[in-house]
């Protein structure tokens, strides 16, 4: 059974559809990229996966995703929690606007932890995983704001939250499209290594062919709502 499987989705807004009967499957610790032109659908593609897009005005039309056997589609509101966190969670293309610029990094991180148990948000675990993504002098890093780390740092910071509840499967949106070449290649390394230790499947959505070519197992393109092509890197 593979980890992920969208079969035949369609999404509509407004009776016009922006993904056309959509399939993909990924297994556990698969690195696909999924790329294409801006407005192909792959952000929406992602977001789909734990059925984060509004409804309304977006629609799920017809199709299946299942993750680990359940179909999302089916699940109530309430059944989401057991999905979103737990099996797969994100991490996006600009860490700023994703952080409360008014709450500490450490305060964040430890509601990331309590939807996994309420007996981790606690600060030692807090450093731990700042540490487990290469943040140095995480015990003092905690107690800081989003506005006095570095776009790299925020990244990081935002890795180490999505990776606090223990997904299965990472969707990560052009994670590395603010960033400089060597803050690139540090945050791919990272998740490389991240995937190594934890099995970790990673749903990559980017336009930089480099970044393809050297972290991707599998590449899907998109054109139109459509997986046009799919095949090993």
């Amino acid at each position: 059974m593979p980890l992920l499987d969208i079969h035949n989705l369609t999404v509509q807004v407004r009776n016009t559809p922006i993904i056309q009967n959509l399939n993909l499957q990924m297994e556990d610790g698969e690195i696909v990229c999924l790329v294409g032109e801006s407005g192909s659908g792959k952000s929406v593609t992602g977001l789909s996966i734990a059925r984060l897009l509004p409804e309304p005005p977006l629609k799920y039309v017809q199709g299946e995703i299942r993750i680990q056997g359940q179909d999302v589609l089916s699940l109530s509101r309430k059944n989401l929690r057991t999905v979103r966190g737990s099996l797969v969670n994100y991490i996006f293309q600009e860490p700023g606007a994703a952080l409360n610029p008014v709450f500490t990094i450490g305060s964040q991180i430890k509601e990331s932890l309590a939807q996994k148990s309420p007996s981790l948000a606690n600060q030692s675990e807090v450093v731990k995983r700042l540490k487990s993504v290469g943040i140095a002098e995480a015990e003092s890093r905690a107690k800081q704001y989003p506005h006095e780390f570095s776009g790299g740092m925020l990244q990081r910071v935002m890795i180490a939250m999505a990776l606090a509840t223990q997904p299965r499967l990472l969707v990560a949106d052009e994670p590395t499209t603010a960033l400089d070449v060597t803050l690139q290649a540090q945050i791919l390394e990272l998740l490389s290594d991240l995937r190594r230790k934890r099995n970790l499947a990673i749903l990559m959505i980017t336009h930089n062919l480099g970044i393809v070519e050297e972290f991707a197992d599998r590449v899907a393109v998109m054109y139109a709502g459509q997986i046009v092509e799919s095949g090993p890197t």
